[in-house]
């Protein structure tokens, strides 16, 4: 299924991603970008376990890359590192409409957007987080219907190129992450004329 969608002032054609088991690897980033809580230490084992058996993809060997330091590291250098990168960098903040928008009005109207798609496809997502989180960004593509996820992604695009720089530049450890959400959106959503 190929359509093309408009989100000013670009034109896209979409497609779903030619990414082996994109939408599990969605799932997965979704959880490795969560804080890490105690909970979440817990679980990094069985989540680590899960990344080693996705399907071969340059998407995989990112995960895995990030997996690789994740399911060690120690939990409070973990917290401190995660404040550091996502809350105090403005330029890595997880919040796909912030980057382009900051706080000003018009992301109320993008955030509007975010809300109003995951209602048209069914998902309400958890009332702790912003909309436009990209863990509940990443989860609603792993679980919406194609058209739904495919509007999800262009609405991410920017925000995501930009995350994925911003933590390249800094040596930041979830640089990978970022890498396989944007090779994910990279084969799904291109600008026409590209």
């Amino acid at each position: 299924m190929t359509v093309l969608l408009e989100a000013e002032p670009t034109r896209f054609t979409v497609q779903e991603p030619d990414v082996p088991g994109y939408k599990d690897a969605l799932a997965l980033a979704s959880v490795m970008l969560g804080y890490p809580d105690d909970s979440l230490c817990l679980q990094r084992a069985s989540i680590c376990q899960a990344v080693d058996q996705l399907p071969a993809s340059s998407v995989a060997t990112s995960l895995r890359t990030f997996a690789h330091w994740w399911v060690d590291a120690d939990p409070f250098q973990m917290r401190q590192d995660y404040v550091t990168t996502f809350d105090t960098r403005r330029g890595a903040a997880l919040y796909v409409t912030y980057l382009d928008h900051g706080d000003n009005g018009t992301r109320g109207v993008a955030l509007y957007d975010i809300k109003h798609l995951y209602r048209a496809n069914g998902f309400q997502p958890s009332d702790e987080e912003l909309p436009d989180y990209l863990p509940t960004v990443c989860q609603f593509v792993a679980l919406a219907p194609l058209e739904g996820a495919l509007n999800a992604l262009v609405m991410a695009r920017e925000a995501v190129i930009g995350i994925h720089r911003n933590l390249a530049r800094a040596r930041s450890p979830y640089a990978p992450i970022l890498a396989a959400i944007e090779t994910i959106i990279e084969k799904g959503v291109q600008p026409c004329g590209s």
